[in-house]
């Protein structure tokens, strides 16, 4: 008997353009669709999942690493307990790459492991572009591999640039991937019946840049050493205020060096986590799901970027907790899940 194979689409972008603003926003809009999410970032604490709005059962968080080297074949093993999970009820996948992964050893992944390709069908490889910052992030490497390796690029938060500066991206993008669509949208809200169900994906299209993408050897890349990553587990409550006072004051004193921070935060006084996210000096707050009762209720916290103080960032948060900041308990279970959570760019 013939195996039905779950069509698959990729999303891919950097740091902080909103790749899984757009997954959530494709999950809202197929519900009751059954979707398979795989999704990984760099540095994470578990952070990611609780931020995608699908069924917890159908999420699988991919870390420690980026998908395309360290991880690659723990991203196989996912995939395949995703799909042997949920058997023929599993209609679709998405998988979400780290912002700061190649799609190239992404994409081999999904055309040469024999068990992957038994399995799923690659529709579609989107990239997520950040129309406020492309112009400086389009200098480093893997974010114009992520435009040459898609199909479609969705260029989000235009709301947030002149009608100038938007054509000269285009004109960019344009340079870097002839023939991928293009959409100009707002907090990544792609419409959703020119995105699902259309095979975009061409393999003639990828080996013509690409020539070895269906050998065995894997794709080798190398990774920005410059960048880094620091990722904290804060037990109790966080104030408010003083969290705001914070964040703002590394902003403006930082801003340049962190390329992204997020966080799923437990603050005083709210039973809802609040999520927390910046790209550069741009930062959002907004208001998920509320906490449960028998789950643990703490601060996860994720910085990415470039000469971080992680000792400086971890007092910062500590002294940003409810109460008295300076209690021995709090700042050594602090000190002790964050060393359990680290995690570090492969060199």
């Amino acid at each position: 008997m013939r195996i039905r194979k779950i069509p698959t689409t990729i999303v891919t972008g950097f740091l902080g353009a909103g790749k899984t603003t757009l997954v959530n926003h494709i999950l809202e809009c197929t519900r009751p669709m059954a979707i398979g999410i795989v999704v990984n970032e760099f540095g994470e604490v578990g952070i990611d999942g609780q931020l995608i709005v699908a069924d917890e059962e159908a999420v699988i968080e991919v870390n420690n690493g980026c998908v395309c080297c360290t991880v690659r074949r723990d991203l196989v093993n996912s995939l395949l307990a995703l799909l042997d999970r949920h058997g023929i009820g599993l209609q679709r996948l998405i998988v979400e790459t780290s912002g700061l992964a190649d799609p190239a050893p992404v994409l081999q992944t999904f055309l040469a492991d024999p068990d992957v390709r038994e399995r799923v069908e690659l529709e579609s490889v989107i990239a997520v572009v950040d129309a406020r910052h492309a112009a400086g992030q389009l200098r480093d490497d893997i974010a114009r591999e992520q435009i040459v390796f898609a199909d479609r690029i969705v260029i989000n938060k235009t709301d947030l640039v002149a009608p100038s500066d938007l054509a000269a991206l285009s004109s960019v993008l344009r340079a870097l991937n002839p023939s991928a669509m293009l959409d100009f949208v707002t907090r990544s809200a792609v419409a959703i019946s020119t995105l699902l169900g259309r095979r975009s994906f061409s393999i003639d299209n990828l080996l013509a840049i690409e020539p070895c993408m269906l050998s065995d050897s894997e794709h080798e890349h190398e990774h920005d050493i410059s960048i880094a990553s620091c990722a904290f587990h804060i037990p109790g409550k966080l104030d408010g205020i003083r969290f705001n006072r914070w964040v703002n004051q590394l902003v403006q004193s930082q801003g340049a060096r962190l390329l992204r921070m997020k966080g799923v935060l437990n603050v005083a006084g709210e039973m809802r986590r609040l999520h927390f996210h910046s790209v550069h000096m741009l930062m959002e707050t907004s208001f998920g799901k509320p906490w449960e009762k028998d789950e643990l209720h703490e601060s996860r916290f994720v910085v990415i970027g470039r000469e971080l103080d992680e000792d400086a960032l971890r007092s910062g948060l500590l002294e940003c907790v409810a109460g008295n900041p300076a209690v021995p308990d709090i700042a050594a279970q602090a000190d002790r899940n964050t060393q359990q959570a680290k995690a570090h760019l492969p060199g």
